[in-house]
């Protein structure tokens, strides 16, 4: 076999480079081509226009990374058509500090596609705030209650603000929690008032008797006085 040159001395050698599909030689055009910073701009924005999604996720994490226009980046990543491209953007304005997190969030939490919502979701889990409990409630909504990935990503998303989340979540959906998606969400959240809404759920006559087991066993997963006042509701089915 042939194993070609690689030459990261100049940009467009670089940029070759970044197209291998071997990491060592990846990681020496990478560093490159960050070193050059806005000389390497050019080339960099014609190989984010390439059709192969590969090399425009790989261009778009060194163009985010240029002092100065890293929201710029970031901004144009979340409109692509690509719902991989746009998780880059998102995951890149994470590692940004010039960039808020949050607001890139609330410009893709209604976002087509799933991948792209869990990711928003995840990008959650450290923020406590109320806008951030409110982003949470409308990804929640958008739970379809097949999407075991997704149901799981919106319980990492809220396990360091549950009782917020839910709380967010209840104000907006009201009195249509009782669906296959809201009993998910009340399945899986770790809230304080979850364990009142899983004794109703049990305590639902339309609620499957095949799937008591499983809001009887999220009862494990709570505890305090707000628990055994699930339990002893249960008492009287």
């Amino acid at each position: 076999y042939h194993a070609p040159k690689v030459d990261v001395s100049g940009i467009e050698g670089a940029i070759t480079a970044l197209k291998s599909p071997n990491e060592a030689t990846r990681y020496l055009a990478w560093h490159a081509l960050h070193k050059q910073g806005k000389k390497a701009e050019p080339a960099l924005k014609k190989l984010f226009a390439d059709t192969n999604p590969s090399y425009s996720a790989r261009a778009l994490w060194l163009l985010g990374k240029i002092e100065g226009r890293g929201q710029h980046y970031v901004d144009l990543a979340i409109k692509n058509k690509d719902a991989d491209i746009r998780i880059v953007g998102l995951r890149l304005a994470r590692q940004l500090a010039d960039v808020e997190t949050i607001e890139v969030v609330g410009k893709l939490v209604s976002d087509k596609s799933a991948q792209v919502r869990r990711e928003c979701a995840i990008a959650l889990r450290h923020v406590k705030t109320d806008q951030a409990a409110k982003l949470w409630a409308e990804l929640a909504t958008r739970h379809d209650g097949e999407d075991r990935w997704y149901l799981e990503a919106l319980g990492l998303s809220s396990d360091l603000n549950a009782d917020a989340c839910f709380a967010a979540w209840l104000a907006k959906v009201g009195d249509k929690w009782n669906t296959p998606a809201g009993r998910d969400v009340i399945w899986r959240v770790r809230a304080k008032g979850a364990p009142a809404y899983l004794a109703k759920i049990l305590k639902d006559k339309n609620t499957p008797p095949e799937t008591h087991p499983r809001y009887i066993r999220a009862l494990d997963f709570h505890s305090g006085p707000e628990r055994d006042k699930a339990l002893e509701a249960l008492l009287d089915i």
